[in-house]
């Protein structure tokens, strides 16, 4: 029962680590955006 739980254990978190780099790599993308900054704002 331990071998089947470490496995299910590991599973999990092959699969949560899986999503966590799905979930950054699209919200990398909105970072790609960078707007103009207005001549008044530089310094």
């Amino acid at each position: 029962m331990k071998g089947l739980a470490n496995k299910l254990f590991l599973l999990a978190v092959t699969v949560m680590t899986f999503l966590a780099g799905i979930a950054s790599a699209s919200a990398c993308g909105f970072g790609q955006y960078q707007p103009e900054v207005p001549e008044s704002l530089r310094k």
